[in-house]
């Protein structure tokens, strides 16, 4: 009975030490790696469902061991690259084998020197699978970075334009935008064919996984392909970006002042202030109404304007500045003024009424205006290979908000379709640079300077941008820039809203920018008013097309692909336009 106990327990045990050793993972290989690694979903759209056990070897995996519902993936490169499997990095280089589940795998692949290499790829079950990675070497020749100051630690924006103006008198030399932008899009690969459908979660990954990829290499590029003094003035007005996004507070003199009393106390009043610093960076005038219970408005005038002051007055703005050109330079000034708060009598006083803004802005603004670079367009900003001299001039002074649209392909029509790089204007043209350049037109009851140029017919929006320098967007030009690298009909994701891109079921289009720009810092590509393309209709040259909706619109019809067709003559309040300049 003893000796048959036992055999049944020796047994027993031997086929729990096989089922052991049967159900572990591919055991840790000489390169230390072990296979109980877990990827977790990464930030580019994986679902949960591929978060599985993933080992990683570069010495290899051996084929003797059983895969299950695993396959194997083996990596070779031309020169040594590092891998990413659906956005993960699995770590090491080139060559080196992964286990993963069977089905569609997204990789890339990265070296120093080359472009990224993206592509989809099919695990086979029970199977070794092999693919060689051919990264393509850069043409664009890159600048080194000469070493620059920490600008953290910067937080006066005058030293920084100090700095800047320093650098731009060097008189600088490299590639312009235009160049870079073109040799970037000849160069970098397209997105590769793949099997799978357009309109799959996978495809979605893929193409998220690609555009990132190309995103961080266009930077990479874009820096490299400025020349060393101008990777050093661009890094200043991104930090003057930062910066950009504070508020301050200073104390600016009133070098005028008007009160109109509107009681016999004085009590009561009209009041206007014209404020200005002494280098001029802060130039505004304030117009409200002065209301107090003992302080009368003449003598709040004589406090203010007394030399020295016995009032204060306390301007807040945001810290910002307008770059305008000058002689051997660039006047900088404020341009949006917040608080106005005055001190006096051991009080301080807050002001209720409105800024007007100087002229000379005004006349520049045309839109409210966004942080640097691109509102301010210093010489270098500008592509001035591909357009004439006259129309950049024009672009300067007068149209100071556009944004340069790498060129690249997309699906248009159900055709893969090559976009060159051009500049489009960041809002809808509006009522003040219609009238400015393009001829008096009569708004009706809906006018407003910062409001939309509206009731236009295709003609005269035609007529419009070639006056100020630029044309009217085919519509596959309108949807490239529309979609912004995005591939789907709405460019808001699922947990946003339309409401926050768009102007729509609404009674009135509203000022240009008050919503969310898409990735390419366009506003209002939908909703508003609708935008007049250069395409002919079903009739050649008697009807065109209008896209984007408009603030009559329901928000199903707020996609890329939806379009109107019209007759050239149609107007209304809803229908308006913008350029592009090539």
């Amino acid at each position: 009975m003893f000796k048959k106990t036992t055999l049944v327990a020796i047994i027993l045990l031997r086929a729990l030490c096989f089922a052991q050793s049967s159900s572990s993972d591919i055991s840790s290989s000489s390169s230390g790696v072990s296979s109980s690694s877990n990827i977790s979903s990464s930030s580019s759209g994986v679902s949960s469902s591929s978060s599985s056990n993933i080992s990683s070897s570069s010495s290899g995996v051996s084929s003797n061991v059983s895969l299950g519902s695993y396959g194997i993936l083996n990596f070779h490169s031309s020169v040594p690259a590092g891998v990413w499997i659906n956005g993960q990095a699995i770590g090491g280089n080139t060559p080196v084998s992964i286990k993963l589940p069977a089905g569609w795998a997204i990789y890339s692949a990265r070296a120093p020197g080359y472009w990224p290499e993206v592509a989809v790829v099919n695990v086979k079950q029970g199977a070794e699978t092999s693919r060689e990675i051919m990264l393509k070497k850069h043409k664009i020749h890159f600048n080194e970075v000469p070493e620059m100051p920490d600008l953290s630690s910067v937080n006066d924006i005058k030293t920084l334009e100090s700095l800047y103006d320093s650098l731009a008198k060097q008189k600088p030399k490299a590639l312009h935008d235009s160049i870079c932008i073109t040799s970037f899009t000849a160069e970098y690969p397209p997105l590769a064919p793949s099997q799978l459908k357009e309109n799959s979660a996978e495809y979605h990954k893929y193409y998220t996984i690609y555009d990132e990829q190309k995103q961080s290499a266009f930077k990479e590029m874009y820096a490299g392909c400025l020349g060393p003094i101008q990777q050093n003035m661009h890094a200043i007005l991104m930090r003057l970006r930062e910066l950009g996004s504070n508020r301050i507070t200073g104390i600016v003199p009133v070098v005028g002042a008007d009160f109109q009393a509107t009681d016999l106390t004085g009590l009561n009043g009209n009041l206007i202030l014209f404020l200005r610093s002494p280098d001029g960076r802060a130039e505004v005038a304030w117009k409200g109404v002065w209301k107090n219970e003992f302080l009368i408005g003449s003598e709040l005038v004589k406090a203010l304007t007394a030399s020295p002051p016995i009032a204060l007055a306390f301007l807040t703005t945001q810290n910002q500045a307008m770059w305008i050109p000058v002689e051997n330079g660039y006047s900088r000034h404020f341009y949006k003024y917040h608080e106005l708060n005055i001190s006096w009598n051991a009080l301080l006083i807050p002001m209720e009424g409105e800024f007007i803004l100087p002229d000379y802005i005004l006349a520049r603004l045309g839109e409210a205006p966004k942080l640097l670079p691109n509102d301010t367009l210093p010489n270098d900003t500008l592509p001035k290979d591909t357009l004439p001299k006259d129309t950049l001039e024009k672009i300067k002074t007068d149209i100071a908000f556009l944004s340069k649209i790498p060129g690249g392909n997309f699906v248009y029509k159900g055709k893969l379709t090559d976009i060159r790089p051009f500049s489009i204007n960041t809002r809808e043209i509006n009522q003040s640079l219609y009238k400015t350049k393009c001829g008096e037109k009569n708004f009706g009851k809906l006018k407003g300077d910062s409001l939309p140029a509206h009731s236009v017919t295709w003609k005269e929006a035609n007529s419009c941008c070639a006056a100020l320098g630029g044309d009217l967007p085919t519509e596959a030009e309108w949807e490239y820039a529309a979609r912004a690298g995005i591939p789907y009909k709405y460019i808001w994701q699922e947990n946003d809203s339309a409401k926050n891109y768009a102007v729509f079921n609404a009674k009135k289009a509203e000022v240009g920018g008050g919503k969310k720009s898409n990735g390419w810092g366009l506003y209002d590509m939908f909703g508003n008013v609708a935008e007049w393309v250069k395409d002919d209709g079903f009739w050649n040259g008697k009807y065109k097309f209008l896209k984007g909706g408009s603030y009559k619109s329901k928000e199903k019809d707020l996609s890329v692909e939806n379009r109107e067709e019209e007759d050239t003559r149609y107007w209304g309040t809803h229908v308006g336009f913008r350029c592009v300049y090539k």
